[in-house]
């Protein structure tokens, strides 16, 4: 869908901007919607279920406490008036103050059911200064084109959650935290309590580790050492054995 609008998007977008040099007052853009106090989702253009809006809640609860405030907000919107996804995606983020004021950390995923370039809708993933020369930045188009193949299918639920879990993942990486079970944690990791099968297979690994090794002694001293020992005429003990041995 992407790859041959592409292809064309520089001439249209030429023809938009020089229709606006006309037009004045074509240069109004859509009205951006406002967000919300304490809320991190607004779906304008009715797309997206009220478990998709949890799962970005529940991410935001974790990302505030984890990573100094970090937040993750959706925007979804009908049209773009005049402005590309990229433009209205940054006056957005400029105009909500995504993320903490002082970390500059948020991130704003927005849905476009329809630009000016792209008729059958576009996404775009924006983010604070907070986040340059990060490991966000540098995947920042890679994050937001994990939405394509839900887009291209009318799924924004899944284009939404995983690109939102993707984020979310790559912050956690920018601040050292590990993301476990969908959940993130404080670094450490808890594989659960330890069970009467991981004993036994503990002790067998122990005592075929040992017997490996007894193995490796046994074989290094019968035809290395042992040979050297009778040589040097110490026929005793062990030297003895493995001269009497060969």
């Amino acid at each position: 869908m992407k790859n041959f609008a592409k292809r064309v998007s520089a001439l249209v977008l030429a023809l938009v901007v020089g229709a606006a040099a006309l037009c004045p007052a074509a240069l109004a853009a859509a009205s951006l919607p406002d967000l919300p106090k304490d809320e991190c989702v607004v779906d304008d253009a009715n797309i997206l279920s009220d478990s998709t809006t949890q799962t970005i809640v529940d991410l935001n609860n974790q990302l505030q406490s984890s990573c100094n405030g970090a937040q993750i907000s959706v925007l979804t919107v009908d049209y773009t008036g005049n402005y590309s996804t990229e433009d209205y995606a940054t006056q957005a983020f400029n105009a909500w103050g995504i993320g903490s004021a002082s970390e500059n950390n948020g991130v704003l995923i927005l849905l476009v059911m329809e630009s000016p370039i792209y008729e059958d809708g576009d996404y775009y993933v924006t983010y604070g200064d907070g986040f340059r020369n990060t490991t966000l930045e540098s995947q920042a188009s890679a994050l937001a084109q994990t939405m394509e193949n839900d887009f291209a299918a009318y799924d924004y639920d899944g284009a939404v959650t995983t690109c939102a879990n993707n984020v979310a993942s790559t912050i956690a990486s920018v601040y050292g935290v590990n993301l476990n079970n969908g959940s993130y944690d404080d670094g450490s990791y808890d594989d659960g309590p330890t069970t009467f099968g991981d004993i036994v297979l503990g002790i067998v690994i122990l005592f075929m580790s040992l017997m490996v090794m007894l193995i490796i002694v046994l074989f290094v001293f019968r035809v290395f050492i042992a040979p050297i020992g009778h040589a040097a005429g110490w026929n005793w003990g062990p030297f003895a054995w493995g001269y009497m041995a060969g």
